[in-house]
């Protein structure tokens, strides 16, 4: 058998398909920035380290990246979702063989399309996409009649062939196709080691032992997943509103210590921004969206100008039907309309896309702009409450508006909403 060699193939290619290397004590982080979504290209791979060290090393390296993941192959456990792969060499003949003629050789964009049939992520095709720059890959694909049911493909350098990829559309399961792709996959590779990986908790597993793959290896994929609202973009004529990743938030937090207001008026009832300091407000923002739920929002979209973060624009759920909303804006951008956009953006995403019926907002009777962005909005005075930020009472301005006395300010663009 031979583990060693398959592990070095296997680092071998990680680091060929990597468009920028880490290294790290623990291991080497390898990413891919075009293709921030896929998971199987933007990773730690460690070869040493207990949990802690592994989780701090990982938020180091991904700052620019929504999920977190790191590839092990010693036992730890991060507390996070785990994969157990199986790697699986070749090792003895199949307990039989079947008639793979209905098997060809097919080119990538033949099977693109079927791949993504239930995928939310388009860029998982575009990393296929890459795999020829970096080794010799065949794409095969098993069909039945003129319709396509499986397919795989198969890696190969310096004498070892990985098989990855083993899929059968749905309606064509249970027909042997899976099984054949393999085996002509196996025929296809040749003398040399052949291996492909199965997850431990998996049925595939079961078939490439009947093939003829016993497991050799393991490994453990540990992986904090993206949040489902990271795809979603709001976008306006001039500003896009989305989640930002953690090194976006350390922009956003130079953007909110060169200024917000005036520091001799508080325009706040949290008065946050009189001890403003980095792990707070990072804290903040990460709590927030730990306690989002598709029925009970805490978002803070960071709202962004030619791709630089310049404020946020919030939205809560308070009950059935009814959102609040509160925003800010660096200094440095105040007086440019910007406001007024993002909360007409906001309004569009809580009327059209959530349903609700009644957003409420408020402001300091002190804090002129924020009222005078409701007042073109429709929002209408519903009462007023004291409440002390530094101490001092300062009357707050109660704000409402219901969805038929709504209309847009600016066209509003939103897309990848999933939930």
């Amino acid at each position: 058998m031979h583990a060693e060699r398959i592990r070095a193939f296997q680092r071998d290619l990680a680091g060929r398909l990597a468009d920028r290397r880490e290294p790290s004590p623990l291991g080497e982080g390898l990413f891919v920035d075009e293709l921030p979504s896929v998971y199987d290209l933007n990773y730690l791979l460690a070869d040493r380290g207990d949990a802690d060290e592994l989780r701090t090393e990982v938020e180091r390296l991904m700052e620019r990246f929504h999920h977190r993941k790191a590839v092990a192959y010693h036992e730890v456990d991060l507390g996070w979702p785990q994969q157990v792969h199986l790697v699986m060499e070749r090792t003895r003949n199949a307990d039989r063989r079947i008639d793979t003629s209905h098997v060809r050789a097919v080119p990538f964009d033949r099977i693109a399309p079927a791949r993504l049939l239930d995928s939310e992520t388009p860029e998982l095709n575009d990393a296929q996409r890459r795999l020829p720059e970096a080794i010799d890959t065949t794409w095969l694909a098993a069909f039945d009649g003129d319709a396509l049911a499986a397919w795989c493909h198969v890696r190969t350098r310096d004498g070892i062939a990985q098989i990855e990829d083993v899929n059968t559309l749905e309606p064509f399961r249970g027909r042997g196709h899976g099984r054949a792709v393999v085996q002509h996959a196996i025929e296809h590779a040749g003398d040399g080691v052949v291996f492909l990986e199965a997850l431990e908790d998996d049925w595939p597993r079961e078939l490439y032992a009947k093939i003829g793959f016993d497991a050799v290896d393991r490994k453990t994929h540990h992986i904090r997943g993206q949040h489902p609202l990271v795809p979603l973009r709001i976008r306006t004529p001039r500003l896009e509103l989305r989640l930002p990743t953690v090194a976006e938030l350390r922009e956003l937090y130079d953007v909110a210590e060169a200024g917000i207001h005036d520091p001799d008026v508080m325009v706040f009832e949290v008065p946050w921004t009189d001890d403003l300091n980095v792990p707070d407000f990072l804290a903040y923002h990460r709590e927030q969206l730990e306690l989002t739920t598709r029925d009970d929002l805490h978002v803070n979209f960071v709202a962004f100008l030619d791709g630089r973060p310049i404020g946020v624009q919030g939205i809560n759920t308070q009950s059935a039907g009814r959102v609040v909303t509160g925003s800010w804006l660096g200094a440095a951008c105040q007086r440019r309309g910007y406001g007024t956009e993002m909360r007409s953006a906001i309004l569009s995403f809580a009327f059209d896309v959530l349903g609700a019926d009644v957003a409420q907002s408020g402001a300091f009777l002190e804090n002129a702009s924020s009222r005078n962005v409701s007042r073109k909005l429709g929002y209408r005075e519903i009462g007023s409450h004291f409440v002390s930020p530094r101490g001092e009472p300062l009357e707050h301005v109660d704000l409402e508006l219901r969805r038929e006395d709504f209309t847009p300010l600016v066209e509003a663009e939103i897309t990848g909403y999933r939930w």
